[in-house]
């Protein structure tokens, strides 16, 4: 840089053209210097993410130019990755927060245990032909290094019951995304509402296969709690934890979003939600923490993360296991479902299936419906977090937009006041037939 300087000293004589072009070019090694991942536009951050994985091949022994199909990105970057001369393989680019070595290392243990002492079909990490399960990638454009995991790949498509809703809210979302830009906001709250009120109403016409899908989930819920039980926690263990911090405090795990922060929420639906936050903190206050009710969870059993292939189901994207409230796992396989007017139908199908593997007590049963609500506002915080840099994949909803979030955040405020109204503190215990969100 100096040198460059100096021979522009020499050749020219104006001063102010020296101070101009001078001061362009320091602005643009400074920004050279500062810019990073966050600095991109989603184009350029998938665009830098197909780097990393295009530099990770090799360390698996996969040519160079094989071909990488990005799957999704949400806060980590998944390829297929395909060459005619090795087996078809997954490629995890891990995100740069909340992650580290051994915070990975620890989740591959959990998938090792699991595949060790159960029936349950998880997927199964690729080592890289020196062995290691874990790579490092540099990137000196941005100064960063991003983790990286391949896994076999797996035949199968996202599980969907046939009485699930979200394509419904898809094609209204659609609809809405016409209107006059000035309306929209408007339309969407209002379509949230009238949504939560209808759908309350709306019989139930969940098949018998539907109900099996849930039992099935609920049985892969209570057979990885068992296994949690009898883990052996590896020496560098670390992962997120998933309590009531972990999902709304103020470090959550959702990179610190606050709901509070969004203009399209008004100041009586955030009281609401806010009533809703401190119910769920009390009922937790009354809930006992112990081995039987808190262990290793999967934290996300949507089924934008099973795949299921004639009777078999594969669990994926353990990439957010952690420490949490075995109730949790259960009220995360409804998120963002939670206005079905036949969720009281599906949660007792998950029950059933969780009981015939492991029991439950009153209080447990209970407490899912506050892990429900404490899920959805979690939830409502990711949907925040990652505005405008998601690439859906399947199983997933629309492309995040502000009139989007205006929607789920308008029917999380219909929630909350819901839960507040039928789960005071002083409730007697309920069975999951007398009880909705």
């Amino acid at each position: 840089m100096l040198s460059f300087l100096s021979k522009l000293l020499l050749f020219t004589k104006n001063p102010l053209i020296l101070i101009t072009i001078t001061t362009k070019v320091l602005k643009g090694a400074v920004l050279m210097i500062t810019k990073v991942f966050a600095d991109l536009t989603f184009d350029e951050q998938l665009a830098h993410l197909t780097t990393v994985a295009h530099r990770a091949l090799t360390r698996w022994g996969y040519p160079a130019n094989s071909h990488l199909k990005l799957l999704n990105y949400t806060e980590n970057a998944t390829f297929l990755v395909t060459t005619p001369e090795k087996p078809t393989m997954v490629m995890r680019v891990h995100r740069l927060a909340y992650t580290s070595r051994d915070s990975i290392h620890t989740e591959l243990e959990w998938l090792a245990h699991l595949r060790a002492h159960t029936n349950l079909k998880v997927e199964t990490p690729i080592p890289t032909p020196s062995g290691q399960l874990i790579e490092a990638i540099d990137t000196p454009e941005l100064s960063e290094r991003r983790f990286v995991v391949c896994f076999q790949f797996v035949q199968g498509e996202s599980p969907v019951d046939s009485s699930d809703g979200n394509a419904d809210i898809g094609g209204v979302i659609k609809v809405i995304s016409a209107f006059p830009k000035a309306l929209t906001l408007l339309v969407f709250r209002l379509a949230a509402t009238v949504q939560l009120h209808v759908s309350r109403y709306r019989p139930t016409k969940m098949t018998a296969e539907d109900r099996q899908l849930y039992r099935t989930i609920g049985q892969v819920c209570a057979t990885l709690h068992k296994a949690a039980t009898h883990w052996q926690y590896p020496a560098d263990f670390k992962r997120m934890t998933w309590d009531f911090a972990g999902t709304i405090g103020k470090h959550n795990n959702f990179y610190g979003a606050d709901y509070h922060a969004p203009d399209w929420l008004n100041t009586k639906a955030l009281a609401t939600i806010d009533e809703a936050v401190a119910l769920c903190h009390e009922h937790l206050q009354h809930y006992d923490r112990n081995a039987s009710t808190y262990g290793m969870i999967h934290s996300d059993l949507r089924a934008a993360n099973l795949l299921q292939n004639h009777d078999e189901l594969t669990i994926l994207d353990f990439d957010d296991c952690g420490m949490g409230y075995y109730m949790y796992d259960i009220a995360s396989v409804v998120a963002l479902m939670e206005h079905r007017g036949d969720l009281t139908e599906v949660v007792r199908e998950l029950l059933t299936g969780y009981e015939t593997i492991r029991p439950l007590t009153d209080a447990d049963r209970k407490m899912v419906w506050t892990f429900i609500m404490l899920r959805r506002v979690g939830m409502l915080q990711s949907l925040l977090s990652r505005m405008g840099h998601v690439m859906a994949g399947a199983g997933e909803s629309q492309s995040l937009t502000p009139e989007v979030l205006a929607f789920y955040a308008t029917g999380t405020a219909g929630l909350a006041k819901r839960y507040c109204r039928e789960h005071p503190l002083n409730e007697t215990v309920m069975s999951t037939k007398e009880v909705t969100l």
